[in-house]
């Protein structure tokens, strides 16, 4: 080792004593420390209890909505239409209550300014619904509108 006995015992005894302390540490982590036990029974049902609080958001119901029609024909058409709006959080749900003149503004515009037999069609529906949800969601700060449910939508 280093040639001088006195330094090579004290070397060897330094890292027995490490050896020795790391042995014991170890042993003492694995084998004395004790997990908590964990009722897993309880835990799912917690975790599942909070995933259905978070995952069911009330969706809110709009008043009723008529709106006049474009058309090409002489004959008038209108479109009656009510929308349950799903916010992205629960407590969204009075925002949209308070915004509801706003977004009934926006339906009207938006609706109005399309071809009755535009809106009729199944892609209409889906491109209607996208463009209130792009209008509103723009115009607050937080996204508020995930989803648009039509509950009525009757076009004569």
């Amino acid at each position: 080792m280093t040639g001088n006995a006195a330094l090579d015992k004290i070397l060897i005894l330094v890292c027995l004593v490490f050896t020795l302390l790391t042995t014991g540490l170890s042993y003492y982590s694995f084998k004395l420390i004790k997990r908590p036990q964990i009722d897993e029974q309880a835990e799912l049902e917690s975790m599942l209890d909070e995933s259905k609080q978070k995952s069911q958001i009330e969706s809110v119901t709009l008043k009723k909505i008529t709106i006049n029609l474009h058309s090409r024909s002489s004959r008038l058409r209108y479109l009656d239409i009510q929308l349950n709006i799903l916010p992205f959080h629960a407590s969204q749900a009075s925002l949209v209550t308070q915004k509801e003149p706003i977004i009934a503004d926006a339906v009207i515009n938006i609706a109005g300014d399309m071809d009755p037999d535009e809106i009729n069609s199944v892609s209409g529906k889906i491109i209607l619904e996208n463009r209130i949800k792009t209008y509103i969601n723009s115009t607050t700060k937080d996204p508020l509108i995930k989803k648009i449910f039509f509950s009525r939508f009757v076009i004569q």
